[in-house]
């Protein structure tokens, strides 16, 4: 747990950085499905969900990204349960 706080903390700093993505329409459309069914708050946090997954995967920290993964799961199930995005 506490390196997979370590990790969180890294990967989810608040100073954000504004970059243009292109995406494939249909994959748009499946990111706007989640948005709408309240998976995602917006396409935003659907991609730096996706990319802090991604940078896990590919430093080789396979464990240490499913743990985060499953973490990261956990807690959005526990904010919508209360209401919170």
């Amino acid at each position: 747990m506490v390196i997979y706080n370590c990790i969180k903390e890294k990967l989810m700093a608040k100073e954000r950085v504004v970059i243009p993505v292109s995406l494939p329409k249909e994959l748009v459309r499946e990111i706007d499905e989640l948005v709408k069914k309240k998976k995602f708050s917006s396409r935003s946090e659907a991609l730096r969900y996706g990319a802090r997954l991604v940078v896990l995967f590919e430093k080789g920290i396979h464990k240490l990204a499913e743990d985060y993964a499953y973490e990261m799961i956990k807690e959005r199930l526990e904010r919508r349960e209360k209401g919170v995005s």
